[in-house]
């Protein structure tokens, strides 16, 4: 009898285990994410789905990497092979197909560039437009990020060519205490530290894409910006892995559209947050960056690929279909359409 008992016991606690979907002993699935800076702002849907347990939900353990030297060094690491995806401006993707590599757009985390160029106040009186910034050093995250692609563009409008600056990788995050220590005299900077570097008054904008009037103004229309990469032999052999990873995004990306700058900080690790106060101004600043619908832009990525025409980022003669660098069915599919 105690032998049946033990059956019937064992037999019940299987059957509420397969009731509850969780699986005896199945370990989540590993994934790894390389970004180029943590605490930037166009990374937050990535690092609020996995400090939220999105990720987790999806049956997913996902490691996210901060990897040395910006969004550049994380495309290469995603075109070696090092990580699974990687939280990137669209313009590594076409960089890539330039190249004869493929990596596929499959999320949307901001429209617009999420950026602006930044002067020191030591300069108010010199620097009053773009063209004057003929013969000086000027910061970007990194060499070939999508802060030297714009700011390349932006120059270019500007009269102002290629080898008429000194361009320096000053990275995200330190490029505030490169512009305070005048190793160059302005920069592309990014949030947080935009936002909070115009508030602390240690420098003033010349340009402003944070918003969609801003970067219409600079750029003619909307720009596609940060995506979830990945590399087409992903897609094609874990293509369940690429929706769970896309589905906790999408959640993400409407937390952040619902939700004030100060719910935000309060609920990212301090490490990323910092100040709170100065976090929520920033978000706020940036709000209009984050699509709701997570959808990659046709229109946004068409014009990335004109405006790296302009300094032959892209060859003239190249033609590159916007639709082959983006794959929206896994947004439609999370959105249930």
């Amino acid at each position: 009898m105690p032998t049946v008992l033990r059956r019937i016991t064992a037999a019940v606690i299987l059957l509420g285990i397969l009731v509850s979907g969780a699986a005896p002993g199945r370990a989540a699935e590993k994934v790894t994410v390389g970004v180029g800076g943590t605490a930037l702002m166009v990374y937050l849907p990535t690092m609020l789905a996995k400090s939220k347990g999105f990720f987790t939900e999806e049956g997913l353990d996902v490691e996210i990497l901060d990897i040395k030297g910006g969004g550049s060094q994380a495309a290469s690491a995603l075109i070696g092979g090092s990580v699974d995806f990687s939280a990137n401006a669209i313009d590594h993707a076409i960089k890539a197909k330039v190249q004869k590599k493929d990596l596929i757009a499959v999320h949307s985390h901001v429209r617009l560039p999420v950026m602006g160029v930044v002067v020191a106040n030591k300069y108010k009186g010199e620097i009053k437009s773009l063209a004057d910034l003929k013969g000086r050093p000027i910061g970007v995250t990194s060499p070939g990020s999508q802060t030297h692609m714009v700011l390349g563009y932006l120059l270019a409008k500007s009269g102002v060519k290629a080898d008429d600056v000194k361009i320096i990788g000053a990275g995200g995050s330190t490029m505030p205490l490169a512009i305070e220590k005048d190793s160059v005299h302005a920069g592309m900077m990014v949030d947080p530290f935009f936002t909070a570097f115009l508030k602390q008054g240690k420098g003033y904008a010349l340009v402003d894409m944070f918003t969609t009037k801003g970067t219409v103004a600079a750029m003619g229309g909307e720009v596609q910006g940060t995506t979830l990469l990945t590399r087409p032999e992903v897609i094609a052999r874990r293509p369940a892995t690429v929706q769970k990873m896309v589905n906790a995004l999408v959640r993400a990306n409407k937390l952040i559209v619902a939700s004030s700058g100060e719910e935000l900080a309060k609920t990212l690790p301090k490490e990323l947050s910092g100040d709170v106060t100065l976090y929520a101004e920033s978000f706020e600043h940036a709000r209009e960056a984050f699509p709701p619908d997570s959808l990659v832009s046709r229109e946004g990525v068409a014009r990335v690929i004109e405006t790296m025409r302009v300094f032959d980022a892209v060859p003239a003669g190249m033609k590159i279909e916007p639709e082959s660098l983006f794959d929206n069915r896994y947004v439609l599919k999370a959105l249930g359409r």
